[in-house]
């Protein structure tokens, strides 16, 4: 967390001044406990009531809107701010960007959950309005847990009465089970949508017979529908909230309120689950746009030495690697493969795969035992990070001292900063991944849904696109001809 210290003073007297070194070394500890970062120190000997003539005060509140600041110290919210006013707008700047506030009097620390103490005058009556809004989130998540509807409105293709969702007896199934089937085979959200439009198929909101409803389908509302889980027959709820009563706008909750086989679904869990990943892998790349589809290959294909994209020259049908394309002879080799040759290759490979999860008992063994080699790994990284973590907060307070104490350059200091942060930052990324491997149920689940789907295919006489995006990962070709094909769930 990156903290930024206010201390101000209200005279230029040489006991004020004092007082503001005093308050700084007494934060400067407080951020060495923590392993925090500093960003900075803003320091002014000025009256709070108007922040118009608190230039430090002005410039930590742009730093917030900026995002370079987690978390602002100060000794007491007078410290802050007196005016009603300005104290009021304080708090929805440092909100509205999710900055938290600590005094060190205890009054207030927001990184405890708790900002009900933190209205200077003006905010004591937000209490009961909080209080009840808390109420009213308790009460909608528990009805959540027991796996009750609670918007007002059912997802397209769908009906609701009395908290349960039934589908409804109209084209709307069809319609969605449609965009699924399509995105499965390479279209984009937006190719899929001008589909719809031309096909003149009701919007969702034509269907459920709004006013002006538009008879445009868009990208986005196909996207909707392709994220939406409750296609699958679960519910899942609760995914964000309001930041604050009184400000606009809400924010992402880190776990959503999941419960399954709630009502019927639509679509079949491995439909759904191959779309997510879809969506996942395109991400920000397409941006949107729908997958190149003037390839059987597009975007699965990579060069094993330069690591590019294969290149597809239709009148050869023939994938050559990008690297040498773009660059020549020096960047990779000239070596290619045919599309006829890959597609049998891969048609044997997915035959010999069908072959090797026939054996449920076989593969469940094979789980439990990479389970067991997970937690393994995970429990000696742990014990590597918690070692790692106390030398981390050691050096960043070593760092903060030889900052303050004038040994180093701000630049200098913010330098070795972040990349003491980095190495802490992707340790934590190794230990969540692992963590989020190691969970048996879910990969036994993950297996039955790959194994129902390789079943739906047979023996693999046609290799299409759909194919492709519901088990294939990657393939990479190296120059040495070896193929090396990644799958979407291997144990």
């Amino acid at each position: 967390m990156k903290a930024a210290i206010y201390v101000r003073v209200s005279t230029e007297l040489e006991a004020q001044t004092s007082s503001l070194v005093a308050q700084e070394e007494l934060f400067i500890k407080y951020i060495i406990d923590k392993g925090w970062t500093l960003f900075k120190v803003y320091k002014e000997s000025l009256s709070a009531t108007k922040s118009e003539s608190r230039p430090k005060f002005n410039e930590l509140l742009q730093d917030v809107k900026d995002g370079k600041v987690d978390v602002i110290l100060a000794k007491e919210l007078s410290r802050l701010a007196r005016n009603i006013g300005v104290s009021a707008e304080f708090k929805k700047i440092v909100i509205s960007n999710d900055v938290h506030i600590i005094t060190l009097d205890g009054a207030i620390d927001t990184t405890k959950g708790d900002v009900s103490k933190y209205g200077l005058y003006a905010w004591i009556y937000e209490e009961e309005s909080r209080r009840t809004s808390n109420r009213i989130k308790t009460s909608f998540r528990t009805s959540a847990e027991n796996g009750r509807y609670m918007k007002g409105e059912a997802p397209y293709g769908y009906d609701v009465s009395d908290g349960r969702l039934y589908p409804r007896e109209d084209e709307s199934v069809s319609v969605v089970q449609l965009i699924y089937k399509m995105y499965l085979e390479g279209h984009g959200r937006d190719s899929i949508a001008k589909y719809l439009t031309g096909q003149k198929i009701e919007t969702p909101a034509m269907s459920k017979g709004k006013k002006n409803a538009g008879t445009v389908w868009h990208g986005t509302t196909v996207m909707v529908i392709l994220r939406n889980r409750h296609y699958i027959g679960d519910l899942e709820q609760c995914k964000e909230t309001t930041k604050d009563i009184t400000l606009i706008g809400r924010k992402k909750l880190e776990e959503s309120v999941v419960v399954e086989n709630t009502h019927e679904g639509i679509i079949s869990r491995a439909d759904y689950f191959s779309v997510q990943h879809l969506v996942n892998e395109r991400g920000l790349k397409s941006r949107g746009r729908s997958t190149p589809t003037k390839s059987l290959f597009t975007d699965m294909l990579y060069c094993g030495d330069c690591h590019k994209k294969f290149w597809f020259i239709k009148a050869q049908r023939t994938y050559f690697c990008g690297g040498y394309k773009k660059n020549g002879k020096t960047f990779c080799t000239k070596h290619k493969i045919k599309e006829d040759e890959l597609i049998d290759v891969l048609r044997r490979d997915l035959r010999k795969y069908v072959s090797e999860v026939s054996d449920q008992n076989q593969i469940y063994a094979l789980i439990e035992k990479r389970v067991n080699k997970l937690k393994t790994k995970s429990k000696q990284l742990e014990k590597s990070y918690e070692m790692r973590k106390a030398n981390h907060k050691e050096a960043k307070g070593k760092l903060i001292l030889r900052y303050t104490g004038g040994d180093i350059s701000k630049s200098e200091y913010d330098l070795a900063s972040e990349v003491l942060d980095n190495q802490m930052i992707e340790l934590e990324k190794q230990i969540s991944k692992l963590v989020a491997s190691e969970n048996e149920a879910s990969m036994r689940k993950s297996f039955d849904y790959m194994k129902s789907q390789l079943a739906s295919y047979g023996n693999f006489d046609a290799i299409t696109r759909e194919v492709l995006n519901r088990f294939i990962s990657k393939i990479v070709v190296s120059e040495n001809e070896t193929i090396e094909i990644t799958y979407k769930f291997s144990v």
